[in-house]
This record gives C-alpha cells, sequence and structure tokens, in this order.
C-alpha cells in the first residue's frame, strides 16, 4: 500500500508532467501554424503596398494630365494656399473644429495629418491620395474607415476649383472607384453629403452614386448639426452595363 508520504511526493512530478505535455502541444501548434503565420504577414505587407506608395494614373484630362498618388510631406506648401484660397466653397461643409481654418491649415497639421494617414494606410485602414494634374497638387481623394469584413469604405473627395469646370472632379472619382473595387477588392464605398451641397450631391450623381438615405443629425457642419444624405456606389453597379466611362 503507498502510504500518504509516497502520495504526496507523486503530485509534483504528475504536474510536472503535465506541463511538459502542455509545452509539448504549443510547440507543435506552433510549427503547424506558421503557413498561416507567414499568409497573414504577406496580407498584411500587400494590404500596406496597396494603401501606402500608391500611384494611380494617369489619365488625361483635356489636354492634362492627371494622377492620384500618396501624400508627401513637401506638399504642405501647396494644400496649406489651396485650402486657404477655396476656404469660402469648402468650409461651410466641413466637419467643424475648436480651430480656426488657419491653424487647421498649418503646415504642421498637414505633417501631423499625414503622420496619422500613414499610420491609417500601413493598417490597411485608409487610403489617402492626393490629386496631382500637370505635377501640381489640385485635391485629395481618398478613402477611410475602410472595414475589411464588410469591404467598404467612405469617399472623400475635394477639388481645386479651378478644375472642376474641367471634369477634375469626374476623372479622380473614376480612377479612385477603379482602384477601390479592382484592387483593393471591395464592394461598396459610401459618402455622407450634407443637406444643401448641392454641388458635391450633383458630383456623386455624375459619378454613379446613388442616394440610399438620410442621416439626421449626422455631423456638424458650418457651425451647425446637419442632416447627411448617404450616397452610394456598389462593385457590381459600377461594373455594370451603364457602367460610367
Amino acid at each position: 500500500m503507498v502510504s500518504e508520504l509516497e502520495r504526496h511526493e507523486e503530485v509534483p512530478h504528475v504536474a510536472g508532467r503535465g506541463v511538459e505535455r502542455l509545452a509539448l502541444a504549443v510547440a507543435v501548434a506552433r510549427y503547424y501554424l506558421r503557413p498561416v503565420r507567414r499568409e497573414i504577414g504577406r496580407l498584411r505587407t500587400r494590404s500596406a503596398r496597396d494603401t501606402w506608395g500608391v500611384r494611380v494614373g494617369p489619365a488625361p484630362l483635356g489636354e492634362h494630365v492627371l494622377v492620384l498618388r500618396t501624400p508627401r510631406f513637401d506638399d504642405a506648401a501647396a494644400w496649406r494656399a489651396a485650402r486657404l484660397r477655396e476656404r469660402a466653397r469648402i468650409e461651410p461643409w466641413w466637419a467643424d473644429s475648436p480651430q480656426t481654418w488657419e491653424e487647421r491649415h498649418s503646415e504642421a497639421a498637414w505633417v501631423t495629418g499625414l503622420l496619422h494617414a500613414r499610420t491609417e494606410a500601413r493598417a490597411g485602414r485608409a487610403l489617402p491620395l492626393v490629386i496631382e494634374i500637370d505635377g501640381e497638387l489640385a485635391g485629395e481623394a481618398s478613402l477611410e474607415w475602410i472595414a475589411p469584413h464588410t469591404s467598404t469604405a467612405e469617399l472623400s473627395v475635394w477639388v481645386d476649383s479651378r478644375w472642376v469646370r474641367k471634369g477634375a472632379s469626374g476623372v479622380a472619382g473614376r480612377l479612385l472607384y477603379g482602384y477601390a473595387f479592382d484592387r483593393l477588392g471591395l464592394h461598396r464605398l459610401i459618402a455622407p453629403i450634407a443637406r444643401g451641397n448641392v454641388g458635391a450631391a450633383l458630383g456623386a450623381r455624375r459619378m454613379g452614386m446613388v442616394k440610399e438615405g438620410t442621416m439626421a443629425g449626422f455631423l456638424e457642419v458650418g457651425g451647425e448639426r446637419r442632416d447627411h444624405d448617404l450616397w452610394a456606389l456598389t462593385a457590381d453597379r459600377y461594373r455594370g452595363p451603364n457602367r460610367t466611362q
């Protein structure tokens, strides 16, 4: 018969064997999961390549050439000049901020925003792009809130007024649509547009987007909380028989 003392002495040995088995199981699992970890890393790297260090185009714009590209630190001065010049047209429809328009568009603000955009892009959550026409900055066309599980993203575009009447918004939008649907594999793009922003709504309609509904009190813009219409475009509609060329 095993004594009480001997039974107590066996417990550490049993516990030790359990730890050894667990360590062995973990090692085996890590070995067999190596291909999965490599594939996850490959997908993350590919996602970062697709959303940062990007150049889309060129596309003709009359006698000019338009491209979309990843923003750079040295875009700060041109961005600031354009946004200050376009203040009266843009600010009434832009999200409110406690900062003044000038403070929001300092070169330091550009650098801060670009660092954040780079982080989001490298994580695959955003596609920040500037519109460049004949080598000069002429606006921005970006995707934000990229959600792989729903294959959706939010579209944001603004164009220097000197190029709006020349069709730059449409050309930039089509380049961005094609990249979003064909390269990123997204299925749905959305654009909340404030009620009363007739120009933006007209541009969305011309580019094939459909108004799906209204979001009451969605966002504070122009000093007050406004309703926003939700415009959207899906990949099947984009690729359909009535695709905008």
